[in-house]
């Protein structure tokens, strides 16, 4: 339920790769390119996701 109240798990795994990939860019671990073709690819697949589900429920 608690994962309900804070967007879900989708959102939650879609923020940590926002989070985990920002500080590697900070860290100098990956490039811009690489930050940039993760974050979309990431924010890609969250918004392909949830217009499955949303599609899914509504499907009779």
């Amino acid at each position: 339920m608690i994962l309900h109240r804070i967007g879900g798990r989708r959102f939650l795994l879609t923020v940590g790769c926002g989070v985990v990939t920002s500080l590697l860019l900070w860290f100098g671990k990956i490039g811009e390119a690489t930050y940039a073709t993760v974050i979309l690819g990431t924010v890609g697949a969250y918004i392909a996701g949830n217009t499955y589900q949303k599609v899914s429920e509504a499907a009779p």
